[in-house]
């Protein structure tokens, strides 16, 4: 089984070929604003919208106008792209079921200089490719890249964008999954919380870095200086960029160590079981501390990095309670939040409440996996009693069921 991923690196062009790089950021971005022109006035006349096929067609046309040179200039499969995601974002705001609201205009150049541009080629003929520490973007020409690590596979679409005051490309690259495990030995329940980022049933703590709060004093002293400089001056302009970078470090600081988390997670787990947390609810209660923590981030990355390391990935209800259960007695308890240490009423243990509610997660996804007949309890095939406690499992070949078997 293959996978389709995305692999940032970052770019350094020439001051010619930044020239370019922001030149084919604006047409991807007029382009945009010209179909979707094009489609608020089709639908205010007959009700229909154009699609792909249509507003491909269109583009053909424009360029043998004067008024369109620039379609000339830009990439042609890149311009195609630029139709086929606006296409989605049509079908987006009309299907039942999506938050996507109606696609809206982009910001010109002259109203928003610090802008995040970009624009997407498509590897036709091996058009894009890695050579000698440059890769090579049609009409762009070889372009400066750090390879910080070495291609997958080969590149199907190259993605080029500024943000926060650098060029990136993400390069998209079919990867191919481990074979799923049979016998799985590690099953482990993660807990996440404001305190600490994850806390597994197997004991592993990772405290939250909290990247935003330590570079908070430094946040708001270029605030203050932003504050007091003239809105659209050169002075205003170099503050904002300062901020804007700075910004963008914490963001990176973020990504990283979501990144480490779930590759340790996805690497010594087989069977990874975590909450199904509403963070777009949370973050209305606290969303500071929500973003700080890459709650949300955390498990998606997890997600397909297990699969990749062929391992099972699950997710027990949003509404099934796990906090405040006795990791001995399974007694339920009702706490405030403030409460992180406590004795269980019925048996006494004195317990981590984030620990118990990893344990409480392990024991329902474990229960869950198996009334779904993913799972089954793998058994010796000798009468002896396996000194350890550990409980194996195997990936059950039926779609229901939950038949005990027996290991080869």
């Amino acid at each position: 089984m293959k996978r389709t991923l995305r692999y940032n690196y970052r770019l350094k062009p020439t001051v010619d070929q930044e020239v370019k790089l922001v030149a084919f950021g604006s047409y991807a971005r007029g382009l945009w604003n010209l179909l979707l022109s094009e489609n608020i006035r089709r639908y205010r006349y007959d009700k229909t919208f154009l699609f792909y096929p249509e507003m491909a067609g269109l583009i053909r046309d424009l360029k043998k106008f004067d008024e369109f040179f620039w379609l000339k200039a830009f990439d042609a499969a890149a311009a195609q792209q630029v139709a086929r995601d606006l296409e989605a974002a049509l079908k987006n705001a009309f299907t039942k079921g999506r938050l996507q609201q109606f696609p809206t205009f982009k910001v010109s150049f002259k109203q928003k200089k610090l802008h995040d541009d970009s624009f997407r080629c498509v590897n036709n003929s091996n058009c894009i490719r890695v050579e000698k520490g440059a890769i090579s973007i049609p009409k762009i020409g070889k372009v400066p890249i750090v390879l910080h690590r070495k291609l997958a596979s080969k590149i199907k679409t190259a993605t080029v964008q500024f943000k926060h005051g650098k060029w990136y490309v993400s390069l998209t690259q079919e990867v191919e999954c481990k074979s799923a495990k049979q016998l799985l030995s590690t099953l482990v329940g993660y807990d996440i919380n404001s305190q600490y980022t994850v806390v597994g049933s197997n004991g592993w703590y990772v405290k939250n870095p909290k990247a935003f709060k330590k570079s908070s004093t430094k946040l708001k002293q270029i605030q203050v200086q932003l504050s007091r400089r003239k809105k659209g001056s050169t002075r205003w302009h170099k503050t904002k960029t300062r901020l804007n970078k700075l910004h963008g470090k914490i963001s990176r600081q973020r990504l990283a160590f979501a990144h480490e988390v779930s590759c340790s997670i996805a690497k010594t787990s087989d069977i990874i079981v975590f909450e199904d947390l509403n963070v777009k609810g949370m973050q209305q209660f606290n969303g500071q501390m929500v973003n700080d923590n890459v709650m949300g981030m955390v498990t998606v990355l997890t997600k397909y990095k297990a699969e990749l390391n062929g391992a099972v990935y699950h997710e027990i209800g949003r509404y099934v309670k796990s906090s405040g259960i006795c990791c001995e007695c399974k007694h339920e308890h009702k706490f405030d939040l403030r409460v992180r240490n406590f004795a269980c009423e019925r048996c006494g243990t004195v317990q981590c409440r984030d620990f118990s509610a990893a344990k409480s997660v392990a024991d329902t996804g474990e229960k869950e996996l198996i009334a779904n007949g993913i799972l089954v309890r793998a058994l010796p095939n000798t009468q002896q009693k396996s000194p350890s406690k550990m409980k194996v499992f195997e990936q059950s070949k039926f779609g229901v069921g939950t038949e005990k078997k027996e290991v080869a």
